[in-house]
């Protein structure tokens, strides 16, 4: 006697659908600009580990590219000193 079974979607199927779904989103958003919010944030200074100092005050650090809020500030990221 034969079983019967439904017919159903492989789990295969499944995944690859919901990977195409998260690029699909990922793409719309890049491409309408809603993703602007975030590479902004990402870009400031504080998010980097740094300082915005005036560009003589960044005597015991490194000066690394970020955003500053005036444009006479540099962003400076301190020199931790490990002891001995």
């Amino acid at each position: 006697m034969k079983s019967k079974r439904g017919q159903g979607l492989p789990m295969n199927t499944i995944v690859i659908a919901a990977i195409v779904l998260v690029v699909m989103v990922v793409l719309i958003l890049i491409f309408t600009g809603r993703m602007g919010g975030f590479t902004q944030d990402i870009q400031q200074c504080t998010a980097k580990g740094g300082e915005c100092v005036g560009t003589t005050e960044c005597t015991q650090g490194n000066v690394i590219e970020g955003k500053c809020d005036k444009t006479d500030e540099i962003c400076c990221v301190k020199i931790l000193e490990i002891e001995k």
